[in-house]
């Protein structure tokens, strides 16, 4: 199970520099991590990103991590590049909530 962060995990107030999680996140990764290897692949820089995901993901639920650098930049939008992944995308649910941020 593929996982994008902002907007899906998290909504992040860039104006007060604070993070919320989305109501039930925590108990949603528990659950899932149960059936499915949890990947966050998102377009935030790693810095960003591990910074959120170290206080978001405490029982170490997702075990693998995308940022930025396994995107292709095209036309002004960082697209996550699901070649990265090395899954089976046969196999794979993806969660974000813009489907125009990956590319094949």
């Amino acid at each position: 199970m593929v996982l994008d962060l902002d907007e899906t995990l998290v909504h992040f107030d860039h104006r007060t520099r604070v993070f919320q999680k989305r109501p039930y996140v925590s108990q949603f990764l528990s659950e899932m991590a149960k059936n499915f290897e949890l990947v966050v692949f998102t377009a935030g820089l790693k810095e960003y990103a591990d910074w959120i995901l170290n206080q978001l993901d405490t029982q170490n639920t997702i075990s693998h991590r995308l940022y930025r650098n396994s995107c292709i930049f095209r036309a002004s939008n960082y697209l996550k590049d699901l070649g990265k992944l090395g899954r089976d995308l046969s196999k794979t649910i993806i969660i974000d909530n813009i489907a125009e941020n990956f590319n094949l």
